[in-house]
Protein backbone atom coordinates (compact mmCIF):
# COMPACT_ATOMS: atom_id res chain seq x y z
CA UNK A 1 0.00 0.00 0.00
CA UNK A 2 1.51 3.39 -0.80
CA UNK A 3 0.08 5.16 2.43
CA UNK A 4 2.86 6.25 4.63
CA UNK A 5 1.87 5.57 7.84
CA UNK A 6 2.37 9.11 10.26
CA UNK A 7 2.84 9.34 13.79
CA UNK A 8 -0.29 10.72 16.10
CA UNK A 9 -1.54 13.89 15.18
CA UNK A 10 -0.06 16.63 17.56
CA UNK A 11 -1.74 20.43 18.15
CA UNK A 12 -2.80 22.04 14.66
CA UNK A 13 -3.46 25.32 13.64
CA UNK A 14 -7.44 25.37 12.52
CA UNK A 15 -7.80 27.65 9.28
CA UNK A 16 -9.97 30.73 9.93
CA UNK A 17 -12.89 28.97 8.11
CA UNK A 18 -12.87 26.32 10.30
CA UNK A 19 -12.56 28.48 13.20
CA UNK A 20 -15.57 30.59 11.74
CA UNK A 21 -17.65 27.01 11.08
CA UNK A 22 -16.69 25.93 15.02
CA UNK A 23 -18.20 28.90 16.30
CA UNK A 24 -21.29 28.80 13.98
CA UNK A 25 -22.06 25.08 14.78
CA UNK A 26 -20.65 23.73 17.45
CA UNK A 27 -21.43 23.54 21.41
CA UNK A 28 -17.50 23.96 21.74
CA UNK A 29 -16.93 22.51 25.18
CA UNK A 30 -20.77 23.60 26.47
CA UNK A 31 -23.28 20.37 26.33
CA UNK A 32 -26.42 20.11 24.17
CA UNK A 33 -27.04 22.38 21.28
CA UNK A 34 -26.79 25.96 23.24
CA UNK A 35 -23.72 27.73 22.60
CA UNK A 36 -22.20 29.26 25.80
CA UNK A 37 -23.53 32.58 24.69
CA UNK A 38 -27.38 30.94 24.99
CA UNK A 39 -27.99 31.54 21.18
CA UNK A 40 -28.89 27.81 19.61
CA UNK A 41 -25.94 26.75 17.09
CA UNK A 42 -26.72 25.79 13.27
CA UNK A 43 -28.09 23.00 12.25
CA UNK A 44 -26.25 21.61 9.19
CA UNK A 45 -29.15 22.44 7.29
CA UNK A 46 -28.81 25.89 8.48
CA UNK A 47 -25.52 26.15 8.18
CA UNK A 48 -25.63 24.92 4.45
CA UNK A 49 -28.30 27.37 3.68
CA UNK A 50 -25.76 30.13 5.30
CA UNK A 51 -23.08 29.00 3.64
CA UNK A 52 -24.83 29.21 0.21
CA UNK A 53 -25.37 32.69 0.77
CA UNK A 54 -21.68 33.64 1.75
CA UNK A 55 -20.89 31.84 -1.85
CA UNK A 56 -23.31 33.69 -3.84
CA UNK A 57 -22.26 36.93 -2.88
CA UNK A 58 -18.52 36.05 -3.34
CA UNK A 59 -17.59 35.34 0.43
CA UNK A 60 -16.44 32.86 2.77
CA UNK A 61 -17.06 31.83 6.59
CA UNK A 62 -13.93 33.21 7.43
CA UNK A 63 -15.04 36.84 6.76
CA UNK A 64 -17.28 36.66 9.28
CA UNK A 65 -14.77 37.06 11.66
CA UNK A 66 -13.10 40.15 10.41
CA UNK A 67 -13.80 43.78 10.94
CA UNK A 68 -16.33 43.30 7.73
CA UNK A 69 -18.89 40.93 10.33
CA UNK A 70 -21.87 43.24 11.40
CA UNK A 71 -22.20 44.49 7.42
CA UNK A 72 -22.09 41.31 5.91
CA UNK A 73 -24.27 39.94 9.07
CA UNK A 74 -26.45 42.53 7.45
CA UNK A 75 -26.67 42.12 4.28
CA UNK A 76 -27.86 38.19 4.77
CA UNK A 77 -31.67 37.39 3.70
CA UNK A 78 -33.65 38.52 6.24
CA UNK A 79 -34.63 34.40 7.49
CA UNK A 80 -30.82 35.06 9.12
CA UNK A 81 -31.58 36.31 12.51
CA UNK A 82 -28.17 38.84 12.79
CA UNK A 83 -27.73 38.82 16.44
CA UNK A 84 -27.86 34.89 17.12
CA UNK A 85 -24.78 34.62 14.72
CA UNK A 86 -22.90 37.59 16.41
CA UNK A 87 -23.43 35.86 19.48
CA UNK A 88 -21.97 32.53 17.91
CA UNK A 89 -18.97 34.70 16.66
CA UNK A 90 -18.02 36.19 19.38
CA UNK A 91 -17.32 32.94 21.27
CA UNK A 92 -13.44 33.32 20.96
CA UNK A 93 -12.37 32.47 24.50
CA UNK A 94 -14.39 29.41 24.71
CA UNK A 95 -13.12 28.24 21.18
CA UNK A 96 -9.59 28.58 22.68
CA UNK A 97 -10.03 26.38 25.01
CA UNK A 98 -11.67 24.00 23.25
CA UNK A 99 -9.24 23.52 20.89
CA UNK A 100 -6.48 23.27 23.04
CA UNK A 101 -9.14 20.79 25.13
CA UNK A 102 -9.16 18.25 21.61
CA UNK A 103 -5.57 18.72 20.67
CA UNK A 104 -3.87 17.74 24.14
CA UNK A 105 -6.55 14.49 23.04
CA UNK A 106 -4.48 14.41 19.42
CA UNK A 107 -8.36 15.90 18.07
CA UNK A 108 -8.47 18.59 15.38
CA UNK A 109 -11.14 19.46 13.25
CA UNK A 110 -11.45 20.09 9.58
CA UNK A 111 -14.29 21.45 7.88
CA UNK A 112 -16.13 21.91 3.94
CA UNK A 113 -14.19 24.48 3.21
CA UNK A 114 -10.70 22.85 4.01
CA UNK A 115 -9.09 21.39 1.00
CA UNK A 116 -8.09 17.92 3.28
CA UNK A 117 -12.05 17.95 4.02
CA UNK A 118 -12.92 14.27 2.31
CA UNK A 119 -13.88 15.51 -1.71
CA UNK A 120 -15.97 11.73 -1.37
CA UNK A 121 -18.54 13.90 0.92
CA UNK A 122 -18.75 16.80 -1.44
CA UNK A 123 -19.05 14.68 -4.51
CA UNK A 124 -21.78 12.00 -3.03
CA UNK A 125 -23.39 13.90 -0.31
CA UNK A 126 -24.03 17.88 -0.97
CA UNK A 127 -25.77 19.65 0.66
CA UNK A 128 -26.04 16.58 3.20
CA UNK A 129 -21.93 16.75 4.24
CA UNK A 130 -21.22 17.61 7.89
CA UNK A 131 -19.69 20.97 7.94
CA UNK A 132 -17.30 19.84 10.46
CA UNK A 133 -15.47 16.79 10.81
CA UNK A 134 -13.38 15.86 14.16
CA UNK A 135 -10.84 13.37 13.42
CA UNK A 136 -8.12 11.98 15.22
CA UNK A 137 -5.28 9.76 13.05
CA UNK A 138 -4.24 9.16 9.71
CA UNK A 139 -5.84 12.10 7.40
CA UNK A 140 -4.73 10.95 4.16
CA UNK A 141 -7.07 8.08 4.96
CA UNK A 142 -10.23 9.59 3.59
CA UNK A 143 -9.08 9.57 -0.26
CA UNK A 144 -8.16 6.04 -0.63
CA UNK A 145 -9.64 3.08 -1.62
CA UNK A 146 -12.24 2.02 0.94
CA UNK A 147 -14.54 -1.23 1.49
CA UNK A 148 -17.83 -0.59 3.99
CA UNK A 149 -17.74 -3.61 5.95
CA UNK A 150 -21.56 -3.19 8.05
CA UNK A 151 -23.54 -5.27 10.08
CA UNK A 152 -25.31 -6.27 13.58
CA UNK A 153 -23.99 -5.62 16.89
CA UNK A 154 -25.68 -9.26 17.79
CA UNK A 155 -23.78 -11.14 14.67
CA UNK A 156 -22.89 -14.83 15.32
CA UNK A 157 -19.25 -15.95 15.74
CA UNK A 158 -18.99 -17.30 12.41
CA UNK A 159 -19.86 -14.19 10.97
CA UNK A 160 -17.22 -12.05 12.92
CA UNK A 161 -14.55 -14.87 11.68
CA UNK A 162 -15.72 -14.51 7.82
CA UNK A 163 -15.73 -10.59 8.64
CA UNK A 164 -12.16 -10.47 10.26
CA UNK A 165 -10.71 -12.95 7.11
CA UNK A 166 -12.18 -9.95 4.49
CA UNK A 167 -10.54 -7.52 6.05
CA UNK A 168 -7.49 -9.34 6.25
CA UNK A 169 -7.61 -10.12 2.28
CA UNK A 170 -8.39 -6.21 2.06
CA UNK A 171 -5.74 -5.20 3.98
CA UNK A 172 -3.62 -7.64 1.88
CA UNK A 173 -5.15 -5.51 -1.00
CA UNK A 174 -4.02 -2.08 0.09
CA UNK A 175 -7.76 -1.37 0.92
CA UNK A 176 -9.01 0.51 3.58
CA UNK A 177 -11.74 -1.22 5.71
CA UNK A 178 -14.56 1.29 7.02
CA UNK A 179 -16.73 1.02 9.34
CA UNK A 180 -18.59 2.45 12.45
CA UNK A 181 -16.24 1.40 15.16
CA UNK A 182 -19.35 -0.22 16.78
CA UNK A 183 -19.82 -4.01 18.94
CA UNK A 184 -20.01 -6.72 16.30
CA UNK A 185 -18.86 -6.34 12.75
CA UNK A 186 -17.80 -2.95 12.97
CA UNK A 187 -14.86 -4.10 15.21
CA UNK A 188 -14.24 -7.25 14.18
CA UNK A 189 -13.70 -5.93 10.41
CA UNK A 190 -11.48 -2.71 11.78
CA UNK A 191 -9.17 -5.02 14.03
CA UNK A 192 -9.07 -7.34 10.87
CA UNK A 193 -7.41 -5.02 8.89
CA UNK A 194 -5.42 -3.63 11.75
CA UNK A 195 -4.26 -6.91 13.03
CA UNK A 196 -3.21 -7.96 9.62
CA UNK A 197 -0.97 -4.67 8.88
CA UNK A 198 -4.26 -3.04 6.82
CA UNK A 199 -5.72 0.51 7.38
CA UNK A 200 -9.27 1.11 8.81
CA UNK A 201 -11.06 4.45 9.22
CA UNK A 202 -13.89 4.22 12.05
CA UNK A 203 -16.87 6.69 11.63
CA UNK A 204 -18.07 6.75 15.41
CA UNK A 205 -21.31 7.70 16.91
CA UNK A 206 -20.20 8.14 20.50
CA UNK A 207 -18.14 9.90 22.34
CA UNK A 208 -14.80 10.51 19.78
CA UNK A 209 -12.49 11.63 22.92
CA UNK A 210 -13.74 8.14 24.54
CA UNK A 211 -13.34 6.24 21.56
CA UNK A 212 -9.99 7.52 20.49
CA UNK A 213 -8.42 6.81 23.80
CA UNK A 214 -9.73 2.85 23.78
CA UNK A 215 -7.13 0.53 24.44
CA UNK A 216 -8.02 -1.34 20.95
CA UNK A 217 -7.88 1.64 18.70
CA UNK A 218 -4.59 2.66 20.48
CA UNK A 219 -2.00 0.66 18.52
CA UNK A 220 -3.60 1.80 15.35
CA UNK A 221 -3.82 5.07 16.12
CA UNK A 222 0.15 5.08 17.42
CA UNK A 223 1.03 3.34 13.85
CA UNK A 224 -0.53 6.06 11.58
CA UNK A 225 -2.73 3.21 10.24
CA UNK A 226 -6.18 4.16 11.95
CA UNK A 227 -8.62 7.31 11.36
CA UNK A 228 -11.56 7.64 14.05
CA UNK A 229 -13.84 10.93 13.16
CA UNK A 230 -16.88 11.96 13.71
CA UNK A 231 -19.57 14.70 12.60
CA UNK A 232 -20.36 15.30 16.20
CA UNK A 233 -18.27 17.36 19.03
CA UNK A 234 -15.87 14.97 20.59
CA UNK A 235 -17.65 15.02 23.59
CA UNK A 236 -21.07 13.84 22.63
CA UNK A 237 -22.65 10.87 23.72
CA UNK A 238 -24.07 8.19 21.65
CA UNK A 239 -27.89 8.58 20.71
CA UNK A 240 -29.56 6.41 18.19
CA UNK A 241 -30.19 9.09 15.86
CA UNK A 242 -26.20 9.43 16.18
CA UNK A 243 -26.17 5.70 14.66
CA UNK A 244 -28.76 6.44 12.25
CA UNK A 245 -26.79 9.18 10.77
CA UNK A 246 -23.47 8.23 10.45
CA UNK A 247 -24.59 5.30 8.31
CA UNK A 248 -24.51 7.62 5.07
CA UNK A 249 -21.05 8.85 6.35
CA UNK A 250 -19.41 5.03 6.10
CA UNK A 251 -20.96 4.24 2.72
CA UNK A 252 -20.16 7.64 1.53
CA UNK A 253 -16.24 7.68 2.26
CA UNK A 254 -16.18 3.93 0.07
CA UNK A 255 -15.51 2.27 -2.92
CA UNK A 256 -17.88 -0.52 -2.25
CA UNK A 257 -19.84 -1.54 0.72
CA UNK A 258 -20.45 -5.13 2.08
CA UNK A 259 -23.48 -6.02 4.78
CA UNK A 260 -22.53 -8.64 6.84
CA UNK A 261 -25.49 -9.13 8.90
CA UNK A 262 -28.93 -7.77 9.14
CA UNK A 263 -32.27 -7.48 11.27
CA UNK A 264 -34.98 -6.87 8.23
CA UNK A 265 -37.52 -3.99 8.35
CA UNK A 266 -35.01 -2.93 12.02
CA UNK A 267 -31.83 -1.91 13.10
CA UNK A 268 -29.45 0.60 11.92
CA UNK A 269 -27.72 -1.57 9.39
CA UNK A 270 -30.91 -2.75 8.15
CA UNK A 271 -32.33 1.27 7.82
CA UNK A 272 -28.77 2.62 6.56
CA UNK A 273 -28.20 -0.10 4.02
CA UNK A 274 -31.99 0.79 2.85
CA UNK A 275 -31.54 4.78 2.75
CA UNK A 276 -28.34 3.76 0.48
CA UNK A 277 -30.28 1.70 -1.82
CA UNK A 278 -33.21 3.50 -2.17
CA UNK A 279 -31.53 7.09 -1.79
CA UNK A 280 -28.50 8.41 -1.71
CA UNK A 281 -26.52 5.48 -3.91
CA UNK A 282 -23.35 6.49 -2.43
CA UNK A 283 -21.43 3.23 -3.65
CA UNK A 284 -22.18 -0.15 -4.25
CA UNK A 285 -23.63 -3.04 -1.90
CA UNK A 286 -23.29 -6.39 -1.49
CA UNK A 287 -24.51 -8.50 0.96
CA UNK A 288 -23.14 -12.24 2.47
CA UNK A 289 -24.89 -14.99 0.67
CA UNK A 290 -25.36 -16.51 4.02
CA UNK A 291 -28.70 -17.36 6.45
CA UNK A 292 -26.39 -17.10 9.47
CA UNK A 293 -26.42 -13.34 8.79
CA UNK A 294 -29.72 -12.50 9.93
CA UNK A 295 -33.26 -11.84 7.47
CA UNK A 296 -32.12 -8.68 6.30
CA UNK A 297 -29.63 -10.34 3.82
CA UNK A 298 -32.11 -11.82 1.34
CA UNK A 299 -34.15 -8.18 1.44
CA UNK A 300 -31.40 -5.88 1.28
CA UNK A 301 -30.40 -7.65 -1.83
CA UNK A 302 -33.83 -7.97 -3.00
CA UNK A 303 -33.96 -4.41 -2.80
CA UNK A 304 -30.94 -3.96 -5.34
CA UNK A 305 -27.81 -5.07 -3.51
CA UNK A 306 -25.73 -7.88 -4.90
CA UNK A 307 -24.32 -11.18 -4.15
CA UNK A 308 -20.64 -10.76 -2.66
CA UNK A 309 -18.35 -12.75 -5.07
CA UNK A 310 -16.40 -13.99 -2.50
CA UNK A 311 -12.98 -13.28 -3.62
CA UNK A 312 -10.37 -15.45 -2.75
CA UNK A 313 -7.20 -13.29 -3.50
CA UNK A 314 -6.12 -9.49 -3.12
CA UNK A 315 -5.92 -8.78 -6.97
CA UNK A 316 -9.89 -10.25 -7.07
CA UNK A 317 -10.68 -7.89 -4.51
CA UNK A 318 -9.81 -5.14 -5.37
CA UNK A 319 -11.50 -5.93 -8.80
CA UNK A 320 -14.56 -6.15 -6.59
CA UNK A 321 -13.96 -2.64 -4.76
CA UNK A 322 -12.32 -0.50 -6.89
CA UNK A 323 -13.30 -1.82 -10.39
CA UNK A 324 -16.94 -2.47 -9.47
CA UNK A 325 -18.27 -4.98 -12.56
CA UNK A 326 -22.00 -5.43 -12.55
CA UNK A 327 -23.37 -6.55 -9.26
CA UNK A 328 -25.97 -9.24 -11.04
CA UNK A 329 -25.76 -10.16 -14.99
CA UNK A 330 -22.31 -11.22 -15.48
CA UNK A 331 -20.31 -12.56 -12.75
CA UNK A 332 -16.87 -13.55 -13.21
CA UNK A 333 -15.45 -17.16 -13.17
CA UNK A 334 -14.15 -17.17 -9.60
CA UNK A 335 -17.36 -15.80 -8.54
CA UNK A 336 -19.34 -19.02 -9.85
CA UNK A 337 -16.57 -20.98 -8.17
CA UNK A 338 -16.69 -19.16 -4.77
CA UNK A 339 -20.03 -19.38 -4.65
CA UNK A 340 -20.69 -22.59 -5.51
CA UNK A 341 -17.91 -23.52 -2.91
CA UNK A 342 -20.10 -21.53 -0.54
CA UNK A 343 -23.21 -23.60 -0.70
CA UNK A 344 -22.21 -26.99 -2.10
CA UNK A 345 -22.12 -28.47 1.58
CA UNK A 346 -25.71 -26.84 2.50
CA UNK A 347 -27.20 -27.14 -0.99
CA UNK A 348 -26.37 -30.96 -1.40
CA UNK A 349 -27.28 -31.68 1.65
CA UNK A 350 -30.71 -29.84 1.55
CA UNK A 351 -31.41 -31.69 -2.52
CA UNK A 352 -29.67 -35.13 -1.42
CA UNK A 353 -33.16 -34.76 1.42
CA UNK A 354 -35.08 -34.65 -1.13
CA UNK A 355 -34.99 -38.82 -2.68
CA UNK A 356 -31.94 -40.79 -3.35
CA UNK A 357 -30.42 -39.27 -6.77
CA UNK A 358 -27.11 -39.31 -8.05
CA UNK A 359 -25.06 -36.53 -9.43
CA UNK A 360 -23.50 -38.44 -12.31
CA UNK A 361 -26.38 -39.81 -13.35
CA UNK A 362 -28.75 -36.25 -13.37
CA UNK A 363 -25.34 -34.69 -15.63
CA UNK A 364 -25.95 -37.88 -18.11
CA UNK A 365 -28.97 -36.24 -18.74
CA UNK A 366 -28.10 -32.33 -18.61
CA UNK A 367 -25.12 -30.77 -18.02
CA UNK A 368 -24.08 -26.83 -19.07
CA UNK A 369 -23.80 -24.52 -16.29
CA UNK A 370 -26.45 -22.59 -15.18
CA UNK A 371 -25.31 -18.43 -15.82
CA UNK A 372 -22.82 -17.20 -18.15
CA UNK A 373 -19.79 -17.19 -17.18
CA UNK A 374 -15.87 -14.92 -17.60
CA UNK A 375 -12.92 -16.29 -18.79
CA UNK A 376 -10.94 -14.65 -16.50
CA UNK A 377 -7.88 -14.66 -18.82
CA UNK A 378 -8.97 -14.10 -22.29
CA UNK A 379 -12.28 -11.63 -20.94
CA UNK A 380 -14.60 -12.97 -22.72
CA UNK A 381 -17.80 -13.86 -21.40
CA UNK A 382 -18.90 -17.51 -22.03
CA UNK A 383 -22.98 -18.31 -22.55
CA UNK A 384 -23.83 -21.70 -21.28
CA UNK A 385 -25.19 -23.72 -23.97
CA UNK A 386 -28.75 -24.51 -23.96
CA UNK A 387 -28.10 -28.07 -25.61
CA UNK A 388 -26.69 -31.07 -24.01
CA UNK A 389 -22.63 -32.00 -24.75
CA UNK A 390 -22.78 -35.19 -25.27
CA UNK A 391 -19.11 -35.41 -25.43
CA UNK A 392 -19.36 -34.86 -21.59
CA UNK A 393 -20.71 -37.71 -20.72
CA UNK A 394 -19.04 -40.60 -18.82
CA UNK A 395 -16.33 -37.70 -17.81
CA UNK A 396 -15.70 -36.87 -14.48
CA UNK A 397 -16.75 -33.18 -13.43
CA UNK A 398 -15.97 -30.98 -11.30
CA UNK A 399 -17.73 -30.74 -7.97
CA UNK A 400 -19.58 -27.44 -8.91
CA UNK A 401 -20.44 -28.83 -12.38
CA UNK A 402 -22.10 -31.74 -10.54
CA UNK A 403 -23.74 -29.31 -8.33
CA UNK A 404 -25.44 -27.06 -10.46
CA UNK A 405 -26.59 -30.06 -12.75
CA UNK A 406 -28.19 -31.73 -10.29
CA UNK A 407 -29.72 -28.54 -7.94
CA UNK A 408 -31.08 -27.87 -11.96
CA UNK A 409 -32.81 -30.98 -12.41
CA UNK A 410 -34.30 -30.66 -8.79
CA UNK A 411 -35.63 -27.10 -8.71
CA UNK A 412 -37.07 -27.99 -12.81
CA UNK A 413 -38.84 -30.63 -10.83
CA UNK A 414 -40.56 -28.80 -8.35
CA UNK A 415 -41.60 -26.42 -10.82
CA UNK A 416 -43.86 -28.60 -12.30
CA UNK A 417 -46.42 -26.15 -10.62
CA UNK A 418 -45.60 -22.65 -10.53
CA UNK A 419 -43.80 -21.85 -7.61
CA UNK A 420 -42.37 -18.41 -5.34
CA UNK A 421 -39.33 -18.00 -4.19
CA UNK A 422 -40.40 -18.61 -0.88
CA UNK A 423 -42.16 -21.87 -1.68
CA UNK A 424 -39.17 -22.59 -3.02
CA UNK A 425 -37.02 -21.71 -0.33
CA UNK A 426 -39.64 -23.46 2.37
CA UNK A 427 -39.14 -26.68 -0.29
CA UNK A 428 -35.37 -26.99 -0.62
CA UNK A 429 -34.14 -25.14 2.42
CA UNK A 430 -31.93 -22.84 0.49
CA UNK A 431 -31.15 -19.14 1.10
CA UNK A 432 -33.12 -17.13 -0.66
CA UNK A 433 -30.55 -15.25 -2.60
CA UNK A 434 -29.61 -18.67 -4.03
CA UNK A 435 -33.09 -19.62 -5.04
CA UNK A 436 -33.45 -16.04 -6.83
CA UNK A 437 -30.04 -16.64 -8.53
CA UNK A 438 -31.06 -20.47 -10.09
CA UNK A 439 -34.26 -18.57 -10.75
CA UNK A 440 -33.20 -16.09 -12.97
CA UNK A 441 -30.31 -17.97 -14.80
CA UNK A 442 -33.21 -21.00 -16.07
CA UNK A 443 -35.50 -18.30 -17.09
CA UNK A 444 -32.80 -16.73 -19.10
CA UNK A 445 -31.58 -20.24 -20.41
CA UNK A 446 -35.38 -20.42 -21.42
CA UNK A 447 -35.44 -24.06 -18.93
CA UNK A 448 -38.24 -21.83 -17.09
CA UNK A 449 -40.68 -19.05 -16.95
CA UNK A 450 -40.95 -16.04 -14.94
CA UNK A 451 -44.85 -15.19 -13.95
CA UNK A 452 -46.37 -11.89 -12.56
CA UNK A 453 -48.38 -10.97 -9.69
CA UNK A 454 -47.50 -12.44 -7.69
CA UNK A 455 -43.85 -13.73 -9.11
CA UNK A 456 -43.81 -17.06 -9.56
CA UNK A 457 -41.48 -19.48 -11.79
CA UNK A 458 -42.67 -22.61 -13.34
CA UNK A 459 -41.33 -25.15 -16.09
CA UNK A 460 -40.95 -24.36 -19.60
Amino acid sequence: MTLAPEPPMGPVTLSDNTQAVLLLTSPLLVGGSEGSAGAKVLSAGEYSQLAMSLRQSRHQPADLLNGGRDALLASLPAHFDPERLSQLLSRGFQLGQAIEHWANRSITVISRADEVYPRRYKQRLKHLAPPLLYVCGHLALLDSPALAVVGSRSTPEVVLQQTTEIASLAASAGVVIASGAARGVDEAAMLGALNAGGYAIGVVADSLEKMSAKPIWRQGLIDGRLLLLSADAPSARFQPWRAMARNKLVYALSDAALVMSSDKDRGGTWEGAKEQLTKIRSCPIYVMDDPRGGEGLPAIHAMGAGLWPYPSSPEQLKLVVVDKPPLRHTPTAYHNKMHADLHAESLQQSLWDLGDFSPRLVLSEVNEDIGAATDCKSGETKQPSLKPDHSLLGRTLSPADELHAFAKKVILEALEHPKTESDLVELLKIARPQIKDWCSALVAQGHAKRLNKPIRYVRS
